[in-house]
């Protein structure tokens, strides 16, 4: 009786380790201090909060979009944004027969590229020391930055959750009259598109570990020795994962029926 007691409370607490809930993402914007965030990205973290809270789906996507937009976020120069429009873009583009799904594939592998640099700085922001990075590149190869793309058209293409909130938050950001707004709401739009919903949703339980692991209190000198073995140990994770599941919705573009 005992053991099945035991064996019952490890699946209990397997089973939270991999959920993500609202503290957990609220906890990961705080990452960032409130004063360096913009009113539109508030509303957004607030919007995303309830999202998370709505379903499934809806906290998969707030999972996604919080990720990204905390990373677009943790600089004050503004990155290029091309991987979240390109996806926007190829995404639409080849639901309406106007290109490949190698260009849509294309398109993926960008999009892990830039997961996987999110996981970088928040690895940053988690140690809570102050470390010499380099800044991002002004990149802007796509044009305007990567924040030309069709906004309302990949938000009616969003059936899994409730978005009306989401998509107002992602509106506002996408017609603010600065960079690093445009760069957020992007991430918030692409991380509806269904490419990005179903990288998430594979990775799901090594990035909740990920976010519980960088919003973990410090304890006494642990910034400078264990606690930033264990984020790079857990950021290596979680990169890799991210990589195995582009790979997989990639192979999903060729083996489904349309």
């Amino acid at each position: 009786m005992a053991i099945l007691v035991l064996l019952s409370a490890l699946f209990f607490f397997q089973a939270a380790a991999a959920h993500c809930n609202a503290g957990l993402l609220e906890a990961t914007w705080g990452l960032i201090e409130d004063g360096e965030i913009e009113p539109f990205s508030l509303v957004l973290r607030n919007n995303l909060l309830e999202t998370a809270s709505s379903g499934k789906s809806g906290e998969i996507y707030a999972l996604g979009a919080t990720l990204t937009a905390v990373s677009e976020l943790s600089w004050v120069r503004p990155d290029s944004a091309c991987a979240y429009s390109n996806l926007i873009n190829a995404n639409l583009n080849l639901g309406k027969g106007r290109l490949s799904r190698a260009t849509l594939s294309s398109a993926i592998d960008e999009y892990a590229i830039t997961l996987a640099k999110a996981v970088e700085n928040l690895r940053i922001l988690g140690q809570s020391c102050v470390l010499p990075s380099p800044w991002p590149v002004l990149d802007n190869c796509c044009g305007d930055y990567g924040r030309i793309y069709p906004f309302e058209a990949s938000w009616d293409s969003v059936s899994s959750f409730s978005s009306s909130k989401a998509r107002c938050a992602s509106r506002d950001l996408y017609t603010a009259l600065n960079a690093r707004s445009n760069n957020v709401g992007a991430a918030a739009t692409s991380a509806a598109t269904t490419p990005a919903l179903s990288i998430v949703k594979i990775i799901e339980g090594d990035l909740v570990s990920y976010l519980q692991g960088v919003t973990s209190p410090i304890v006494g000198c642990e910034c400078t020795g264990s606690r930033s073995k264990k984020l790079r140990t857990l950021a290596g994770k979680l990169k890799s994962s991210i990589f195995t599941a582009a790979n997989q919705v990639k192979s999903n573009l060729y083996s489904s029926c349309h």
